[in-house]
C-alpha cells in the first residue's frame, strides 16, 4: 500500500479529484475547503506532506480567485500551510493575501517586510492586525502604510510600539481621531506622547469653536482648556505604574500644562497617585517624601508641597479638602470599587459648600454625571 494512500482515502479521492478538475468554481472551492481543513489538523508523514503540497501548489494555480481563497480562509491560521504556498498566496490579490497576512504563523518578518516595501495599502492593512508585532514591523507599517494601517497599528494591543514609532504617529496622524483614539487608549504609549496628542485636539478644538458666529476668541480659549484639562487628568489609566505617571507629569510640566488647576481635577475625583506624581515635579522633590506630605492627617504637608508647587491659597484650600476627604472616605470605605470611590469623594465635596472655582464644581458634576446610575445597581 502507497505511504500516502490514507491520506488520499481521508481526503477523498471524489473530492480531490472535484478540487482540481470540478465543472465550476463553486464546486473546485467547495471540495477546496474540505481538504483545506483536513490538512490544517492532520499530522502527516512526509510523503503524505509532500502529497499535499503538489495538491496545494495546484490550487493555487487555478484561474478562479474563488477557489484560490477557499485554501487562503481555509489555512490562515493553520501551521501545516507551508511557508513556500504562503508566499505564494500573499502575492496573489487583496482577497487572497489578506487572510494569510492577517493571520498566517508561519510568514516571517522577511516575508512581512517585503510586502510592506510594496506598499500594497491592502494588505499593510492586513498586517497591521496580526495577533503580535515587533517594534521594527510596527515601524515599517507607520512608514509605509496609509492611515487606516496606523489605525489598526495603534488600536492592536499585540503590537510593540517604540517611542520612536509612536512619535512619528502623533508627527504624522495627530489630525486623524481615529488614531488619536486608538493610541490614547494603549497602554504602552509613551506619556509624551500621550501629552503631544493632547494638546493637538485642544488646539483643533480652539481653532474649531472661533469659526462659529458668536464664539468670542476668549470664550473659544476657555471651552478649549477646559476640555484639555478633563482629557489630560481623564487620560491616565488606573494601573499606570508610578514610573509611568512621573513621566506623564514630566511631560505635562514641560509643555506648561502641568498647572494647581489640573492637580485639583485629579484630586476632586480621588486620583492621588497622579496628584502626588504632579505634585513632586511642581515641588522639585521625590515622590516618596511628597507622598509623606500629601498622606499626613494635619494637612500641614499638603499646604507646604503645595505651596512650592505654586498653588495660590484658594488652590491650597480646595487641595486640602479633596485630600482631607479623601482620607476620610478611605478610612471608612475600605472595599469600595474605584468608581463608587471617585462618586464618594466628589458627593463629599460638594456638601462641604466651599467657594469652588466654577471650572473645578463643573467638573465634580461631571464626575457625579459619569456615575449617575451607581447608586442603582450598588
Amino acid at each position: 500500500m502507497s505511504t500516502i494512500s490514507g491520506l488520499i482515502e481521508r481526503f477523498g479521492k471524489a473530492t480531490i479529484r472535484q478540487a482540481i478538475q470540478g465543472d465550476t468554481a463553486e464546486k473546485r472551492a467547495n471540495a477546496v475547503q474540505k481538504i483545506g481543513r483536513d490538512i490544517r489538523s492532520l499530522e502527516m508523514t512526509e510523503a503524505e506532506h509532500a502529497f499535499a503540497v503538489t495538491l496545494m501548489d495546484r490550487i493555487c494555480a487555478d484561474v478562479s480567485a474563488l477557489v484560490r481563497r477557499a485554501l487562503s480562509v481555509t489555512l490562515q491560521n493553520s501551521p501545516n500551510l507551508p511557508r513556500r504556498i504562503a508566499k505564494t498566496l500573499i502575492a496573489d490579490i487583496d482577497s487572497i493575501a489578506i487572510p494569510i497576512l492577517s493571520s498566517s504563523p508561519v510568514l516571517t518578518d522577511e516575508d512581512l517586510v517585503s510586502v510592506l516595501n510594496s506598499k500594497a495599502a491592502e494588505k499593510i492593512r492586513a498586517i497591521a492586525q496580526r495577533q503580535t508585532l515587533n517594534l521594527h514591523i510596527s515601524h515599517a507599517i507607520v512608514s509605509f502604510g496609509d492611515g487606516v494601517a496606523t489605525a489598526r497599528l495603534a488600536a492592536n494591543d499585540g503590537a510593540l510600539i517604540s517611542t520612536e514609532t509612536a512619535e512619528m504617529i502623533a508627527d504624522l496622524h495627530a489630525d486623524d481621531d481615529l488614531i488619536r483614539e486608538a493610541a490614547l487608549s494603549r497602554h504602552d504609549m509613551p506619556p509624551a506622547v500621550i501629552a503631544k496628542l493632547i494638546e493637538y485636539s485642544t488646539d483643533k478644538i480652539d481653532a474649531t469653536l472661533k469659526t462659529y458666529p458668536g464664539v468670542s476668541d476668549a470664550r473659544a480659549a476657555e471651552i478649549s482648556r477646559n476640555t484639555g484639562e478633563r482629557a489630560r487628568s481623564f487620560v491616565i489609566g488606573e494601573g499606570w505604574p508610578e514610573d509611568r505617571l512621573r513621566d506623564y507629569a514630566r511631560a505635562l510640566d514641560k509643555s506648561g500644562k502641568l498647572t494647581p488647576r489640573l492637580i485639583l481635577r485629579a484630586s476632586g475625583r480621588g486620583d492621588m497617585r497622579f496628584v502626588t506624581a504632579a505634585l513632586s515635579v511642581l515641588a522639585g522633590q521625590t515622590i516618596e517624601k511628597t507622598r509623606l506630605m500629601v498622606m499626613s492627617s494635619t494637612g500641614l504637608g499638603v499646604k507646604a508641597v503645595a505651596l512650592r508647587a505654586r498653588f495660590n491659597v484658594r488652590q491650597i484650600e480646595l487641595l486640602v479638602a479633596c485630600i482631607q476627604t479623601y482620607l476620610s472616605v478611605e478610612r471608612e470605605n475600605r472595599r469600595l470599587t474605584p468608581a463608587h470611590f471617585q462618586l464618594s469623594v466628589a458627593e463629599r465635596l460638594l456638601s462641604l459648600e466651599l467657594n469652588w472655582p466654577e471650572d473645578v464644581s463643573s467638573d465634580l458634576l461631571d464626575v457625579l454625571d459619569a456615575h449617575a446610575g451607581l447608586r442603582r445597581v450598588a
